[in-house]
């Protein structure tokens, strides 16, 4: 009894005072090597794509502080009218578009344009690719649309996307095909009239990875925007700005012809259009007022303007 009173209420046993510890698995220590180093990498490209948008930013504000600091050198007068000028809110607003491009390339946009097996990303100017005399004065430069631009588009379309057909007039490099096709529309159709970017779509449709389609009937024609079959069922017809007003009235109205031979529900989404109300004088087609929060969205961080038009069906 005694002996058993010497131990005191705290005494324990050697097993109780054997700390257990569990190794880590060697799976486990690999899994957090995997994890850290994809973190570096990811944060490698980020400081990559944030040192290359602010030497562009600065590249882009050179020009502008050097005429103005010239000007001041050369006189008062003359610096002051450069920097009004630079200081105008139409220069002002086209810096600022500039910089939003420059933001949707190095950001939202390198999530599909690393599976085009051409890039889509860069302007083409009319002038270098192979074009019909006739048709080259009504057409415009390819300039593709940003993901998160098409993105607030379609969500102005408030309808099943099973139901309706895709058409996109001035395809260019086939992005917008590509972006309509994580959306299950029926069917998808371009046009484009050049060449060299019509061969470049067609290289992209082909090599996209279809599990990211959810409508895989894609297609693109090498035919001008007047000979392209409008489809007899529900669409949505796609304009990011792609020929002058002469040939939107035009295409307009064959839109207006093919709708008249059997309404239905049809959608006209058109971005940086100017002239974009001419649908609306058809009678046809009314424009859709978007909610205030996506139009705060729109006019803030996107670089092109977006009206979207429903037929009265």
């Amino acid at each position: 009894m005694a002996e058993s009173s010497n131990k005191g209420p705290h005494a324990g046993t050697d097993a109780d005072k054997t700390v257990k510890k569990t190794p880590v698995q060697p799976d486990a220590k690999a899994s957090a090597r995997k994890l850290l180093r994809a973190g570096q990498r990811t944060l490698a490209r980020t400081r990559r794509a944030v040192t290359r948008m602010a030497a562009r930013t600065r590249a882009m504000a050179g020009p502008v502080v050097a005429t103005t600091l010239q000007g001041l050198r050369n006189g008062g007068q003359k610096g002051l009218r450069a920097l009004r000028w630079h200081l105008h809110p139409a220069a002002l607003a086209r810096v600022y578009r500039r910089l939003l491009l420059l933001f949707h390339k190095l950001g939202p946009d390198r999530a599909i344009e690393r599976f085009c097996f051409v890039r889509t990303d860069k302007h083409v100017p009319l002038a270098i690719v192979r074009v019909p005399h006739q048709l080259r004065r009504s057409g415009h430069d390819y300039r593709p649309t940003p993901r998160l631009v098409f993105k607030w588009a379609m969500e102005a379309i408030a309808e099943p996307f099973a139901r309706h057909a895709f058409v996109d007039y001035g395809a260019g490099r086939g992005r917008v095909l590509l972006l309509a096709s994580h959306y299950p529309f029926e069917k998808i159709t371009g046009a484009e009239i050049a060449v060299e970017l019509y061969d470049d779509c067609l290289l992209n449709i082909a090599q996209y990875p279809r599990s990211l389609m959810k409508c895989r009937d894609v297609e693109c024609q090498n035919v001008s925007a007047m000979r392209l079959i409008i489809p007899d069922g529900e669409t949505v017809f796609y304009f990011n700005n792609p020929f002058n007003q002469d040939m939107l009235e035009r295409v307009a109205g064959e839109i207006v012809r093919a709708y008249k031979r059997a309404p239905r529900r049809c959608y006209v989404v058109c971005v940086d259009i100017g002239g974009h109300r001419l649908f609306g004088d058809t009678g046809i087609f009314h424009e859709i007022r978007l909610p205030w929060r996506q139009r705060v969205k729109i006019a803030a961080f996107s670089p092109y303007s977006i009206a979207i038009y429903r037929s009265v069906v």
